[in-house]
């Protein structure tokens, strides 16, 4: 009989019918999307939060509801250069491109365009060339930037920064009640009914640590495992066994968005396990051939922490850094 109906309501690219948490957020989203449906230029947004709090599925979410037709989604984990991000924007308005036309020549047709889209750039911080932000807004495209980073514009050039006007919305880590919400609704759509009780998954949600990817992937994980052995039903063996892959995972997912310099030094902290931050900046000068700065470890250590690889604890001289793993 099986337990799963349908696998692909537990991939992070699935967008809900409904969303069961982030009203605070969706309601300031909307707020500052409001102005097109009337035409009239939106307030561009800087959307931020760790991974796996809902920053994706909430934004698409709303964008589908309210402005199916006039928004365009993009992801800069695979369409980091201007080229790639223009060549996209174009293809989804109904251009046809070719791929050798250079850049100017695509920003020139989208300024000739009449249709004036919202564009959503996920993982905007690997964008490589932000001068794209600038280009776009200058030709009254709304902005909708999605990244795991606060502080991920910070060093652009003013003259972009400026232009932009971004509203920031914060995603924070979900609490266990809304990740329990979130697994109960995609099992109502994915899973045969009973196939998992709730005190079950309960102790799924529990083990996300605020992560709702984590919970997802764990379910999914857990589901197949019992399917494989002709199970109905999923069991708590099932359960541990899914979530140590979910958090392998998880961990394969955060480190590809390092890159050599902050893997190589999660991986000094990781033997450790924790290390003063003196002593772990010196170690990776020592195990890294190319010199790290000291304003870079920091941005690097930054950057670690907003991903939830590493947490932090003292201040100054006594400042420590934990590897999570």
């Amino acid at each position: 009989m099986g337990i799963l109906l349908d696998e692909s309501v537990f991939d992070e690219t699935f967008i809900p019918e409904r969303l069961v948490a982030r009203k605070g957020q969706m309601e300031e989203i909307v707020r500052c999307l409001k102005p097109a449906r009337s035409g009239k230029s939106i307030k561009n947004l800087y959307i931020y939060g760790p991974p796996g709090v809902g920053k994706t599925s909430v934004t698409r979410w709303i964008l589908k509801e309210n402005f199916e037709r006039n928004y365009i989604y993009v992801n800069c984990w695979s369409k980091r250069t201007s080229h790639k991000i223009m060549e996209e924007i174009l293809l989804q308005i109904g251009h046809v491109v070719h791929g050798k036309e250079p850049t100017s020549d695509l920003i020139k047709r989208l300024e000739k365009s009449k249709k004036k889209p919202i564009v959503c750039l996920d993982e905007s911080d690997h964008i490589k060339d932000t001068d794209i932000l600038y280009d776009l807004s200058r030709n009254s495209v709304g902005l909708v930037l999605i990244s795991n980073q606060a502080y991920a514009l910070s060093e652009i050039d003013y003259r972009i920064k400026s232009g932009l006007f971004l509203n920031e919305v914060q995603f924070k880590p979900y609490s266990r009640e809304e990740i329990f919400e979130i697994l109960k609704d995609r099992m109502s759509y994915g899973f045969r009914p009973g196939a998992v009780s709730e005190n079950l998954l309960s102790i799924i949600a529990g083990m996300s640590n605020g992560d709702a990817r984590v919970g997802l992937q764990t379910i999914k994980i857990a589901a197949k495992d019992a399917e494989s052995r002709d199970l109905e039903t999923i069991n708590l063996e099932d359960i541990k066994s899914a979530a140590k892959c979910a958090r392998k995972y998880r961990l394969s997912y955060l480190l590809g968005k390092l890159n050599n310099h902050q893997r190589a030094i999660y991986e000094i902290l990781k033997k450790s396990r924790t290390m003063n931050s003196g002593d772990l900046y010196e170690e990776c000068n020592r195990t890294i051939r190319q010199k790290v700065i000291a304003r870079s470890y920091r941005n690097y250590m930054q950057r670690m922490k907003e991903l939830g690889l590493v947490r932090e604890s003292g201040s100054g001289r006594w400042k420590k850094y934990e590897a999570i793993l």
